[in-house]
């Protein structure tokens, strides 16, 4: 299926976190994203009931790492889909699944949960079908943005989204909570006046891996 994806690489500042260079995008999946887990239940109903009240235009997946969980509830709303993240691993494993290439993740459950939290109703294959296609024949752009600079994405995107989620991100890449709330006021820079910024946050977590390393995040309370 052809789309009209672009890639789009920004030098990313070598004062952003280092410690990533040991990710690995395929163990992060196989970690937590083998099955739907009851967590990402909660997120993406919580994300569905917000999206209501999205204004259509263009929307920000930031901090996106290697999945889609959240991606296919932007369907009804999105006129544009960015696909934001500090590695370039992640892009390539997004560009993976959005160009049906081979060994791409299967993401048909996380599809399926999202149609069933907008519509209350089990869908059955061709709705899905249908889902994975609009996602796969928007405009999408790929590209590298970083939390820790006050321009996340170059200052042309500034106030540029009507819809930003970035779940999981700006607490996930610190063990700082002053940089953790440094990092999110960069993030919602991004937010267009009026618009509609959805975020969610590791609670009670020690650590969370992706590969070999384990990263520490700061809200452990």
């Amino acid at each position: 299926m052809k789309n009209s994806m672009t890639t789009k690489f920004l030098e990313v500042p070598k004062a952003a976190t280092s410690s990533f260079e040991r990710w690995i995008a395929k163990e992060y999946l196989a970690e937590y994203f083998s099955g739907l887990q009851e967590d990402e239940r909660h997120v993406i109903q919580y994300f569905c009931n917000e999206m209501r009240s999205a204004q259509p235009g263009p929307v920000l997946f930031f901090g996106c790492g290697p999945g889609l969980n959240h991606v296919f509830l932007s369907a009804p709303y999105q006129t544009e889909l960015v696909l934001a993240d500090y590695l370039r691993t992640n892009l390539d494993e997004l560009d993976t699944w959005l160009r049906e290439k081979e060994n791409a993740h299967d993401w048909s459950d996380f599809v399926r949960y999202t149609l069933v939290c907008e519509s209350g109703v089990e869908p059955d294959q061709a709705a899905i079908d249908q889902r994975i296609a609009a996602i796969r024949a928007a405009k999408i752009r790929l590209m590298i943005a970083d939390a820790s600079a006050s321009d996340p994405m170059g200052p042309a995107s500034r106030g540029q989204f009507a819809t930003v989620l970035s779940p999981f991100c700006a607490e996930s890449i610190t063990s700082d909570k002053g940089d953790w709330a440094r990092y999110s006021r960069n993030i919602a820079s991004l937010v267009r006046p009026g618009g509609l910024m959805l975020v969610a946050a590791l609670r009670l977590s020690e650590q969370y891996r992706g590969g070999p390393p384990h990263f520490p995040p700061p809200n452990r309370a």
